[in-house]
């Protein structure tokens, strides 16, 4: 009897899904700039506001993901709800699958490779329409669905709220594509990534926009230095002596303290990012040539804190569903899944051991919370760092094989030790740098950081890989490009 492979099954949705094809002939480097900057602007654009809600939605709405908006890109009554947290939860599946040899998959055959990608891509929307429905059937927009009290236009303007979260969900899907066939730099996630993390953090820093933090508050400039500046420009003592206490006191803001620890994780994640480990190697074939093989801290980049988060995130979101569920009939149960006080913190209940604490009072009144939080993510990324370093082509039996076929030794070992001394470093290097950048992350998140300093700390580790991709193509270009001749300085 044949068995049917899980891929095999895919095949029967491949002509329905729509697919970006593999470049023709190799993409040029302003091309590649084109597309990035042209994929980038697009998803900012997502932003935009979901057509049925009424003015200033998420002012009126309760925000059960709030922590979670500033890693995976989820703004709350806008296009990007979802964020990239269904693109990221089914690629980890599929990846692990593979990798744990749960799927049969030869990577080898194309064929094989565009089913994978293509079971990833359905998924991934298929997440994103039961995550979408679940919000709309649950209740999520009932007190911001513009028309709710006319029942003639009631389920219609459901349709249409489940109808452009899907939607668009669809063309991230593609837009992600696009830069992962090589239209553009990196990884078309990280890409997002990256971006999402700087532009929260210039809003945080210089935003202009004067808004509400409650449906009767008074409206602010939102950004912490634009803030203050319009106080200045006032020229009134006691208005400059409010807004300097502001600066560290506005609930529903980002306040001065909040972006200096974004920034100082930043810059953390920099020096990280440049601890290596350089291997002395020569070459066999030319004698006297000797050189180095960099191991750096960040082996497997911010790749296992994303993991870790993606799984801590679809916990949270299951539980609020089952929440949801559950609490018009077994009001008990509900209660031990998850209890909020007036001002929305969960406060007991199995989620609290899920979500970060608010402050860092919160921390230190609840340290088992502070404690299993932190051991869960600290956990996973550390399991994954290795599993990916494993399955990724950067394991030390693949370097080995890589330093045999150049015929590249290390100075002052055999042959035979090769993989052995990368088996002593490669594992050690992937642990550390990922339980590294968890911990910058969790003192952020500790502090009271709402997921700021986790979207920093990934998007700067993000923003090199792309940077790396880019002086790659740089270098194999030749270092020549009409955008960067045409830019001041560049020539």
């Amino acid at each position: 009897m044949c068995a049917i492979r899980l891929l095999d099954l895919v095949k029967a949705v491949s002509p329905i899904m729509p697919e970006i094809n593999f470049p023709v002939e190799k993409v040029i480097l302003d091309e590649k700039v084109v597309y990035t900057i042209a994929s980038g602007l697009v998803f900012v654009l997502a932003q935009l506001p979901l057509f049925g809600l009424v003015k200033d939605a998420p002012l009126q709405m309760a925000d059960p993901f709030s922590t979670l908006r500033p890693l995976f890109a989820m703004e709350q009554g806008s296009l990007l709800e979802l964020g990239l947290l269904p693109i990221l939860t089914l690629a980890f599946v599929w990846q692990i699958a593979a990798g744990a040899k749960a799927i049969k998959v030869d990577f080898r055959y194309g064929s094989d490779r565009e089913l994978f990608q293509t079971a990833q891509k359905a998924t991934a929307v298929l997440f994103s329409a039961v995550f979408a429905a679940a919000l709309i059937l649950l209740g999520y927009y009932d007190p911001v669905v513009r028309g709710a009290a006319n029942e003639g236009n009631f389920y219609g303007t459901y349709a249409l709220l489940f109808t452009q979260l899907f939607g668009w969900n669809v063309v991230l899907t593609l837009i992600v594509e696009v830069i992962d066939k090589g239209y553009g730099f990196g990884s078309g996630v990280l890409c997002f990534l990256a971006l999402n993390a700087a532009t929260g953090l210039v809003r945080d820093v210089v935003g202009l926009e004067v808004v509400s933090a409650t449906p009767n508050g008074v409206p602010q400039t939102y950004g912490v230095v634009s803030y203050f500046g319009r106080s200045l420009l006032t020229m009134d003592l006691g208005e400059i002596k409010s807004a300097a206490i502001g600066l560290f006191l506005r609930a529903g803001f980002p306040t001065l303290a909040l972006v200096v620890l974004a920034v100082a994780t930043g810059l953390v994640v920099i020096v990280l990012q440049n601890f290596r480990l350089e291997l002395p190697i020569r070459s066999n074939r030319a004698r006297g040539m000797a050189n180095v093989f960099p191991i750096r801290l960040l082996y497997t980049g911010a790749l296992p804190v994303v993991f870790a988060y993606t799984a801590v995130a679809n916990v949270q979101v299951v539980l609020h569903f089952l929440l949801l569920a559950v609490a018009p009939f077994y009001p008990f149960v509900a209660r031990l899944i998850e209890s909020r006080d007036v001002a929305g913190n969960v406060v007991s209940g199995l989620r609290l051991y899920f979500t970060a604490p608010a402050s860092l009072s919160a921390s230190l009144l609840s340290p088992i919370r502070a404690v299993v939080y932190s051991t869960t993510l600290l956990t996973l990324a550390s399991a994954f760092a290795v599993f990916w370093a494993d399955i990724s082509g950067s394991a030390p039996k693949d370097i080995a094989k890589q330093f045999k076929d150049q015929a590249i030794v290390i100075s002052g070992k055999r042959d035979v030790s090769v993989t052995r001394e990368l088996s002593r470093t490669i594992p050690v290097a992937a642990v550390s740098g990922a339980a590294s950048l968890v911990v910058v992350s969790l003192i952020g998140e500790l502090l009271g950081s709402a997921g700021k300093t986790v979207s920093v700390a990934v998007g700067v580790s993000a923003a090199f890989a792309v940077l790396e991709d880019f002086m790659t193509e740089l270098q194999q270009s030749g270092g020549s490009s009409q955008l960067m001749g045409a830019m001041p300085g560049m020539k």
